[in-house]
């Protein structure tokens, strides 16, 4: 008979393993957080402000987190097969570690207590017991709810949650960081006038052990002093224990006053708990204002740091043109050098279309005669691999409309040294373009705006070039004295354009390393661009 052959005990029972980029696991981490949420903020209302009415009274309240509970405990169960990653960034997915390292954690003992099913408990004592004798009051019962506060040690699973799941990093990834942190702070913003709503209820609750604040004997509270005071038939009533939707409503209102350092004064306390207890939170109140505060500035710094960019650009741009000299207004202005007003006029008018035109590429980069790596500085701190990927999704759509240096000819390693070298310029409305000062001549394409094109040879025959058309790609590839000067490319600009540059000097070095290209593909766009030349030039003989 066969024997199977041995496994490596490090993949005994490999099939049970979750790996934290399933889809199911994603999926279900996502249900997990709603949870959990749910729970932080269901709680809370239930020991605080409801008393469990909802759940002891209502099936459906009572089955959903019946429902909700047995769910954690499947959780509870599934962290002992979920791979994960060590300190050192390697995925853990024998079993026995798996194990191992969620029993020893902190976790494992927090989800052992908070799986217990207090809403079984509470439900099953209240019709067995308390509704069956009757000197034992609802309302003693309802103490026997705080038991459920344990199950706010799960939030300490919402932390764990987002790091080590795969599908809430991702979606955090791809999102703006002003939106998210704006996300971040209005839920924080919620949670803690939640918190401190459903304390400030039940600090009214545990004086009066009784919902009935209006009630012989009972002792006042802040609740019943403001019914007393303030109440009006027909608005919120914070009086017995089904009307907990307008307790919440006049807890929240004192927990946003205080938040918020506002302080109507309708909502007071009473007793000298009260007072210890209030005063205690309105510190707490006032150092989590500044935290908002604190946290509402840096999101507007995020917001505005790219107006405030081009402010700081137009301010010293101010300051240069007050450096120029005085115009004198009988004198003709110098050829070669124009009037200094115009010039102001023209500066101003290209930071303004600048700031305007090229957020969508880039929010916080000047393109200016700058390669790929200074357009975006964070392409220098990835991995060779990542680099090569980056380069190839910003620049190929463009070289692939070259066509000796497209796919077709190039690997996607020489595509990326390509792109590497390629070179973003700005062009200001008005402004003319033969070749680039500092890499000559090249091959341009524009990303925005567009321009006309001429040659002095033939100053009548214009054509248009908009976004995405590729501008010289025969003429780059003949020398420049063959070309000669009246053939060249003079190309005019009527709006601000941003355009990539390849210099001639990259794709020649291309043809050379690789001569197959030229034979192939590029000699024949060399002669095309000669044919036209010597089709201009004898054009040009026959006319009278």
């Amino acid at each position: 008979m066969n024997k199977s052959p041995p496994v490596h005990p490090t993949l005994k029972g490999n099939k049970w393993v979750l790996y934290p980029n399933n889809h199911w696991v994603k999926i279900w981490d996502t249900m997990f957080l709603m949870i959990l949420i749910y729970y932080g903020f269901m709680i809370p209302y239930m020991v605080g402000v409801s008393g469990g009415y909802h759940m002891l009274n209502q099936k459906f309240w009572l089955v959903f987190n019946l429902i909700i509970n047995f769910i954690y405990i499947i959780d509870a169960i599934m962290l002992f097969f979920r791979a994960y990653y060590d300190d050192e960034g390697m995925l853990v997915y024998e079993l026995k570690k798996i194990a191992r390292n969620y029993m020893c954690s902190r976790q494992f003992i927090l989800n052992f207590i908070s799986c217990f099913p207090t809403q079984a408990l509470l439900y099953g004592l209240d019709r067995l017991i308390f509704n069956a004798d009757p000197d034992v009051t609802d309302t003693s019962f309802l103490f026997l709810t705080l038991i459920d506060l344990i199950k706010l040690l799960r939030l300490t699973r919402v932390s764990s949650l987002t790091k080590s799941s795969y599908f809430i990093q991702s979606f955090w990834e791809k999102q703006s960081i002003p939106k998210m942190m704006l996300a971040v702070f209005v839920g924080k913003m919620i949670l803690f006038s939640h918190f401190l709503a459903c304390f400030w209820s039940f600090v009214a609750f545990a004086q009066a052990q009784s919902f009935d604040f209006t009630k012989e004997g009972v002792p006042p509270t802040w609740i019943s002093v403001w019914y007393e005071s303030s109440y009006i038939p027909g608005s919120i009533n914070p009086i017995g224990w089904s009307n907990d939707i307008d307790r919440y409503a006049l807890s929240l209102f004192w927990a946003i006053q205080s938040i918020t350092s506002i302080g109507y004064g309708n909502i007071v306390p009473v007793s000298r708990i009260e007072y210890y207890i209030a005063n205690m939170l309105m510190l707490v109140s006032g150092v989590f204002w500044a935290y908002a505060i604190g946290n509402i500035i840096q999101i507007l710094d995020h917001v505005h740091s790219r107006e405030m960019f081009y402010k700081v650009k137009m301010d010293s741009a101010n300051s240069l043109i007050n450096s120029f000299p005085p115009i004198d207004p009988n004198r003709e202005p110098d050829y070669g050098v124009g009037d200094a007003e115009v010039l102001a006029s023209r500066i101003r008018r290209f930071l303004t279309e600048q700031y305007n035109k090229t957020s969508r590429l880039s929010p916080d980069s000047e393109f200016n005669s700058k390669k790929l790596e200074e357009v975006y500085p964070l392409i220098e701190h990835l991995s060779p691999e990542l680099r090569q990927l980056t380069s190839l999704h910003l620049h190929r759509g463009v070289l692939e409309k070259i066509p000796y240096l497209s796919s077709k000819y190039l690997s996607p390693t020489e595509q990326s040294e390509v792109a590497f070298k390629c070179v973003f310029i700005e062009f200001a409305r008005g402004e003319t373009f033969y070749e680039d000062i500092q890499y000559g001549r090249g091959v341009l394409l524009l990303k925005n705006g567009f321009c006309m094109a001429t040659r002095k040879s033939k100053p009548e025959q214009k054509r248009w070039y908009t976004r995405g058309e590729p501008i010289g790609i025969n003429d780059v590839l003949v020398d420049g004295d063959f070309l000669g000067r009246d053939e060249k490319r003079r190309l005019t600009f009527y709006s601000y354009s941003l355009a990539l540059y390849i210099p001639r000097s990259v794709i020649m070095k291309v043809l050379k390393k690789r001569p197959d290209i030229w034979k192939d593909c590029a000699r024949w766009c060399y002669l095309q661009a000669c044919l036209l030349k010597w089709a201009r030039e004898k054009n040009k003989r026959e006319l009278p």
